[in-house]
């Protein structure tokens, strides 16, 4: 059997140690780090319109809107036209399988290009100049750091399959030549996107109704926009039914399909 790319010396290293032990250590915290910051930016950043300028703040609201929607619908693409199981195993990097199709014959890194799409239009949406300035590098690296530690543990499991495999195929930047002839070889499974991806799709709804009515009554003050307020606060009841009628639909096994495929690791960070 093959150990992690940590317990056998004699693998190439890809990158340089420190940034390997940052990825492994990103990729292990991952599913609390991300919700602690969100959580804390919450807390002690205050929303503002964009350098101060309300017209150049609805500019920069639409795009982060449309960021935030083109990186989950990114994700919903991905998933949609390859099984992918969960990567990771233990809060450890791990793949049994090397995934090479579908939308991964087109960029290695699918899922993260989608994350950190999203987490830029957050960003730009919440209207915090300076917050962007700190926080899309600082994703920048988060997946940059991560991606690099799968790259050294694929690279030490599958060897010369995976060097090549790097390649022929972009880290993040999808090459779009031949993916009409992809997705012909790739049925849409709609109930595998709605299973998987139900939770964060909730998450990024709510997240951006629930920053527009803060950064509306914060800005504005309550009593001058409390009709306005509420009024997006009713858009949570279909967000909610959709959250509930998903889990209903998957807890009761109407979502099952038989998998295909095998395992790509930068499918394990489903923020």
């Amino acid at each position: 059997m093959k150990t992690h790319p940590s317990e056998a010396k004699q693998v190439r290293l890809l990158h340089p140690k420190w940034m390997l032990a940052s990825g492994n250590f990103l990729f292990h915290v991952r599913n609390g780090l991300f919700p602690v910051i969100f959580l804390t930016l919450a807390i002690f950043v205050r929303p503002s319109y964009f350098l101060g300028d309300p017209a150049l703040d609805r500019i920069v609201m639409l795009v982060g809107a449309i960021l935030t929607l083109a990186g989950q619908f990114f994700r919903l693409f991905v998933i949609g036209y390859a099984y992918i199981k969960r990567g990771g195993k233990n809060r450890r990097i791990y793949a049994a399988d090397l995934v090479i199709g579908g939308l991964y014959a087109h960029c290695r890194n699918p899922m993260y290009v989608g994350n950190f799409l999203i987490a830029c239009g957050f960003c730009l949406f919440f209207g915090s100049a300076w917050l962007c300035a700190v926080m899309i590098p600082f994703f920048g690296w988060v997946y940059l750091a991560i991606t690099a530690a799968e790259e050294q543990f694929l690279f030490g499991k599958f060897g010369p399959a995976y060097e090549d495999y790097m390649r022929r195929v972009n880290r993040f930047v999808p090459d779009i030549r031949g993916l009409t002839t992809t997705l012909a070889g790739h049925p849409f499974r709609w109930r595998e996107v709605l299973a998987k991806e139900y939770g964060t799709l909730f998450s990024t709804m709510v997240g951006l109704t629930a920053i527009a009515m803060y950064k509306t009554a914060f800005i504005h003050g309550w009593e001058a926009t409390k009709a306005e307020v509420m009024a997006m606060a009713w858009l949570f009841l279909p967000i909610v039914l959709f959250y509930a009628i998903v889990r209903f639909l998957k807890v009761t096994g109407r979502l099952k399909q038989p998998a295909l495929g095998g395992t790509a690791t930068d499918s394990g960070t489903d923020h």
